[in-house]
């Protein structure tokens, strides 16, 4: 588990006294970029939550720092990703207003069959509004986890016209995981996906054709969400990349703190979604984004 960096907390919670008893917020929030073409703002720092049902606290807290983006799917946990997102609604059904919510198309195994016609789409859709004790999603990914872009058709694009009319979802996108420079590629050429969430980190940020593709999708106006920011399993191993992440060390920040400031250094990622199972974790991570320190 990633520790708080010197530069963490004690930066987080410095003001809070002087909101104290004012209308202004009681913790600092998290800054906000605009979701590419959208008239919409969301929190650099989003919140990836697996078992909400036993995180409801962090979601309390969320709220508090300002990052009420907050992303799951239907399979996450068995199903207790969504559920207790619906428990917290349920509770607290005046904050739903205040959120923008995620969530994935899923088969039984945690992916969408990209085959699937439309109509199982929608079956999807019905059972993560039910979950979540919601009546409409912010923002929903139809595929979780694009991998070919032929998948991208007129008959989904039909249907998440009607879904937007029916006003069942805000907006529309994908997630990817896999072949991610020829999906967001030709996502960028289409009129009607509004945001992508896909792979981001020190090392696929090498990557000229991926940096290509999110360039073009940036010129499109194509929302963009990095996931799996930490990159585990890839080691810091080259001396560019000891570089980048020395720079951030050097300064008292966590090995985690610091993959995800090199991300949000990318101002054509609107987030970074980040997996936060406890109020620690949290913490830490809003004290990353919080902190200007930038690279030279």
């Amino acid at each position: 588990m990633e520790t708080v960096g010197a530069a963490g907390l004690g930066c987080v919670f410095a003001s809070v006294d002087a909101f104290a008893g004012s209308k202004e917020p009681k913790f600092p929030q998290v800054p906000k970029r605009k979701l590419g073409k959208t008239d919409i703002e969301v929190p650099c720092l989003s919140l990836g939550i697996y078992n909400a049902v036993e995180s409801q606290t962090v979601l309390q807290k969320a709220i508090e720092f300002g990052v009420n983006y907050w992303d799951t799917a239907e399979t996450y946990a068995g199903g207790n990703s969504a559920l207790g997102i619906g428990k917290f609604l349920q509770k607290n059904p005046e904050l739903r207003e205040k959120l923008f919510i995620a969530t994935k198309a899923c088969g039984t195994k945690g992916s969408y069959d990209e085959r699937k016609p439309a109509a199982d789409r929608e079956t999807c859709l019905q059972a993560s509004l039910k979950r979540l004790n919601t009546e409409y999603i912010d923002l929903y990914y139809g595929f979780h986890g694009l991998s070919d872009p032929v998948h991208l058709t007129d008959e989904l694009k039909q249907w998440v016209k009607n879904a937007k009319e029916r006003k069942l979802i805000r907006f529309f996108g994908f997630s990817t995981h896999t072949n991610m420079a020829q999906c967001l590629t030709a996502a960028a050429k289409l009129d009607w996906i509004d945001a992508i969430m896909t792979v981001y980190n020190f090392r696929s940020m090498q990557d000229s054709k991926m940096q290509a593709a999110i360039e073009a999708c940036h010129k499109a106006g194509i929302g963009l969400i990095a996931m799996k920011t930490q990159a585990y399993g890839q080691k810091i191993e080259t001396e560019e990349d000891k570089k980048l992440v020395g720079h951030f060390l050097q300064r008292g920040f966590s090995e985690g703190q610091v993959k995800i400031k090199v991300v949000l250094e990318d101002k054509r990622f609107s987030s970074a979604c980040v997996g936060m199972e406890n109020v620690a974790l949290l913490s830490s991570n809003v004290a990353a984004v919080l902190d200007r320190t930038k690279l030279t």
